[in-house]
């Protein structure tokens, strides 16, 4: 099953996707910011609840655009192939914390000059 088929996601995946640290999104699951579900010692998070974290973890640092998984929503791309356009410089993205940020004109560009005519 890959990460587009599953309905919960484990504290690793969501720290990946939010680019932070493990430990954070244990905090903020603690804290009661980030509701999960607790089976045995491992903690699940639905869907929605982590995109919602994602999105609201970029709102927090004040720019607009997409992450890699919001690119991957848009355009069926794997998550690899987002970042070796990131990594080759084929697709703008600016790193927040640890998580890449494309901005909306930047991904608007790229696909402009994606466009066959």
């Amino acid at each position: 099953m890959n990460q587009a088929e599953k309905e919960f996601f484990t504290l690793k995946d969501v720290a990946e996707r939010c680019g932070t640290s493990y430990g954070i999104v244990k905090r903020d699951i603690d804290k009661g910011i980030l509701p999960a579900y607790r089976v045995g010692r491992k903690y699940f998070i639905a869907r929605e609840e982590m995109d919602d974290y994602v999105t609201d973890a970029v709102e927090k640092w004040g720019m607009e655009g997409y992450t890699i998984q919001e690119i991957m929503s848009r355009i069926p791309l794997s998550y690899a192939f987002v970042m070796d356009l990131i990594k080759t410089g084929k697709l703008h993205a600016v790193k927040v914390g640890r998580q890449y940020i494309i901005p909306k004109g930047e991904f608007e560009h790229f696909m402009a000059l994606k466009k066959m005519q």
